[in-house]
């Protein structure tokens, strides 16, 4: 039983991980279009995905905070936490 649930932890973190990486690196990929384009209705779409991504990845701190709090001996939760810490810099404009 409880390698199930070790199993299960270790899906969850390993997805938000995931997530994570892909919000960085999409964030990252909109930063640098937004700064060449030159319509309008372009631009604005970049910037609401932006936002989104932005919530998306506010959520996913949220969680990584609450899961660290609960069992802050973990690795995977503290790697986690981290990364999702780090990914803020890749949402400004």
């Amino acid at each position: 039983m409880n390698q199930d649930i070790f199993s299960y932890s270790e899906s969850i973190v390993f997805s938000l991980c995931k997530e994570i990486e892909f919000i960085k690196t999409r964030s990252k990929n909109i930063n640098i279009s937004l700064k060449t384009c030159h319509n309008k209705n372009l631009s604005k779409r970049l910037k609401i995905e932006l936002d989104k991504l932005n919530k998306n990845r506010l959520k996913i701190l949220s969680i990584s905070e609450n899961l660290f709090n609960e069992n802050s001996k973990d690795l995977s939760l503290e790697f986690l936490l981290e990364i999702t810490k780090r990914s803020n810099s890749f949402q400004q404009i």
